[in-house]
């Protein structure tokens, strides 16, 4: 019998999220067996989509989503997915505007498996089912958890989590993450052979367990303290520079201890993160960009030590500076311009 699979829609839902998990999983069992075997069906999931109600609405994405079922009558489910949203990636939601978060939490009460996808981790994280355990998001909503949700171990650099195979939370992370889990989804509960033949239809390419490569080390994180965005200002034109962290702290007159504190109140990074998320992110930039040898992209950035920063640069971004440039320099886009 197929498992029950239920897809969060609401207002906030991302089309291709929803309708993208809908199609994988509906498939699984159906389209292989349609299109190559000729053997009968046996789907693995009976997959409907919940949300406010089943009249319809515009999702976040601008596209129309009519729910089968509505949250105050759905049925009891096998696993209940919340697919990426649009949220803001600085405030928490409130629950008053955001009904799914106690439907939910009652789902999770009743036993229902609780996953997400993308962003649909901030209301894993906000009915506190991924306290004390590692799970992953999109890259941009980083500075979110850490000031709202510190209880969760989060993992940006990881492209899938979970504590146990079995049960409990698994979160997929970036935009195009639902691909991640619907392989995990019908790998698990359908087999590997149902897996490696959901990859072929649907042209499932394996990127490996990291989001590392795709994050971007510096997002905007607003704040109202003039004096360390003053300091941001100067950095973001002398990140090269020797001793950037105590230029930084003398610019800023306050006493280091003091500086490091608002530093990181206003950024959600130390000094000395922040100058090293600054030279990754020009580097990688100058990688896209240009054909310069790698020494001298190092040395653009203040590293003067090409073996150094090879190092230094995997460490951070999971690539080294050759494997980043063949997947995202310009070479790669030229043929399609």
């Amino acid at each position: 019998m197929p498992l029950s699979v239920q897809i969060v829609a609401t207002p906030e839902a991302s089309a291709s999220s929803v309708f993208g998990l809908y199609d994988t999983l509906v498939a699984a069992g159906r389209d292989w067996e349609h299109l190559v075997s000729g053997d009968e069906p046996e789907p693995v999931f009976d997959v409907s989509l919940v949300g406010p109600d089943v009249e319809g609405f515009r999702c976040g994405s601008g596209v129309w989503i009519a729910p089968d079922q509505a949250f105050h009558d759905a049925d009891s489910a096998d696993i209940v997915i919340v697919p990426g949203l649009t949220l803001s990636p600085h405030e928490r939601p409130d629950p008053a505007q955001h009904p799914c978060l106690s439907w939910l939490a009652e789902r999770d009460m009743a036993g229902a498996r609780v996953m997400s996808a993308c962003t649909g981790a901030v209301y894993l994280a906000e009915i506190g089912i991924l306290d004390g355990v590692e799970a992953t998001t999109h890259w941009a909503w980083e500075g979110l958890f850490r000031r709202y949700y510190p209880a969760v171990r989060l993992r940006t650099d990881r492209g899938l989590c979970f504590s146990d195979a079995s049960r409990g939370p698994v979160t997929s992370g970036g935009t195009t993450g639902w691909q991640e889990l619907a392989t995990f989804l019908i790998a698990h509960y359908g087999g590997t052979q149902r897996a490696v033949r959901a990859a072929k239809v649907w042209l499932l390419a394996n990127r490996g367990e990291l989001q590392a490569p795709f994050t971007s080390l510096i997002t905007t994180t607003p704040h109202a303290d003039t004096v360390i965005a003053q300091v941001q200002e100067w950095i973001a034109d002398h990140y090269a520079t020797d001793n950037p962290v105590g230029e930084m702290t003398d610019r800023s007159g306050l006493p280091p201890t003091t500086f490091a504190r608002r530093f990181r109140k206003a950024t959600n990074k130390s000094p000395q993160d922040y100058v090293l998320a600054l030279r990754i992110e020009e580097a990688r930039q100058l990688l896209e960009t240009t054909d310069i040898p790698i020494a001298d992209v190092g040395e653009a950035v203040g590293y003067v030590d090409t073996p150094s920063f090879r190092k230094l640069f995997k460490r951070k971004t999971g690539l080294t500076p050759a494997e980043h440039r063949k997947m995202f320099g310009k070479s790669r886009f030229l043929s399609y311009s």
